[in-house]
């Protein structure tokens, strides 16, 4: 039987490989629109959070703020996002996301899913809610 220690430690490198590969995913499916991976992450968290301020999108990302304004302006310029001024402060400019239709990404992330959808298939229901607790639970160590 294993300890709570060799399984963190297992754990800690198969975290290492899925995050290697998701990188190296992205960076393939980034450089299909044009972009690069730090590029196309930004998007994707302008995606899944909503209007956020750059200074929101900075800390979100914890890129400085002069590669914060550097990543929105390429954004921008390949009109996957829009600054709005926000009507009740002129000095404050919010940063919206345009959804993106490109079938190349768009078959990416399904080819994704899918081979999801066939690993979580071996999977108890019950074994898939601990997944996501824990997957849940550790999404922002840094």
């Amino acid at each position: 039987m294993s300890t709570r220690k060799q399984l963190g430690t297992q754990i800690a490198y198969v975290m290492q490989e899925v995050i290697a590969s998701a990188v190296l995913t992205n960076e393939r499916i980034a450089r299909t629109v044009g972009l690069n991976v730090v590029d196309f992450q930004t998007f994707g968290v302008l995606l899944r959070t909503g209007p956020m301020t750059p200074g929101q999108v900075a800390a979100a990302t914890e890129l400085p703020s002069s590669t914060t304004t550097r990543v929105l302006d390429r954004l921008e310029g390949k009109g996957m996002v829009r600054r709005e001024a926000d009507p009740s402060d002129r000095r404050k400019v919010w940063v919206h996301a345009v959804p993106l239709d490109d079938d190349r990404v768009n078959s990416a992330y399904a080819e994704i899913v899918g081979q999801l959808d066939q690993a979580h298939a071996t999977f108890t229901v019950a074994e898939l809610e601990t997944v996501l607790r824990y997957l849940d639970t550790i999404k922002n160590v840094r």
